[in-house]
């Protein structure tokens, strides 16, 4: 075979060598742009939920979500005798999934990173989340740990089945005491 030969067969093989990957790079960027266009809403339970994680030293953080974006945020302190209440409003929107455990966020409360790039646990759905404190009252005397009635600030909260990731605490699913939401309800909702 001659040079000449050779050297078109090499520019052949090279030219489409750089068409798939130019049509791969095209694709790539249309799925990702596209893929990130649709925005999914994140929806209260039609039920009262409850999620909690109890500490050893008689601390514990519960979140009830309920109906209308609402959600009940309750800190104890056994030992102090101390409780802290909070109602707030949660709307928010998932992250767009790509494949794996591969996420984009977008929002406030997000933070840094790559375009808004994140890898979280399997089986886990981030939701930026914008909060807002509506009502709150403390029973006993201690230091808050929750933040103040027309407080607005925003979080990234997974969702799994059974837990919730929340301020980097894990909080498991348990069942919803409906007599402790409707008194807790009567303190942040006087008629």
């Amino acid at each position: 075979m001659s040079d000449i030969a050779c050297s078109r067969i090499m520019k052949n093989i090279l030219s489409k060598i750089v068409t798939i990957f130019t049509s791969l790079v095209i694709l790539a960027i249309l799925f990702f742009s596209l893929k990130g266009c649709v925005v999914k809403v994140w929806k209260s339970p039609d039920k009262p939920t409850t999620y909690a994680i109890h500490s050893s030293d008689g601390r514990s953080l519960t979140m009830i979500f309920l109906p209308k974006h609402e959600t009940i945020l309750v800190y104890t302190k056994e030992k102090a005798k101390f409780m802290e209440v909070t109602l707030t409003q949660m709307r928010g929107t998932y992250g767009t999934h790509y494949f794996w455990r591969l996420w984009r966020l977008e929002g406030p409360g997000v933070g840094g990173g790559w375009l808004g790039i994140r890898i979280y646990p399997d089986g886990t759905e981030p939701v930026v989340m914008e909060i807002t404190v509506l009502q709150k009252f403390i029973h006993g005397s201690s230091k808050p740990a929750l933040r103040n009635k027309g407080d607005r600030t925003h979080s990234v909260i997974l969702f799994s089945e059974n837990a919730v990731r929340f301020q980097d605490m894990w909080l498991e699913k348990e069942p919803t005491n409906l007599e402790l939401v409707q008194a807790l309800m009567r303190k942040l909702k006087p008629q």
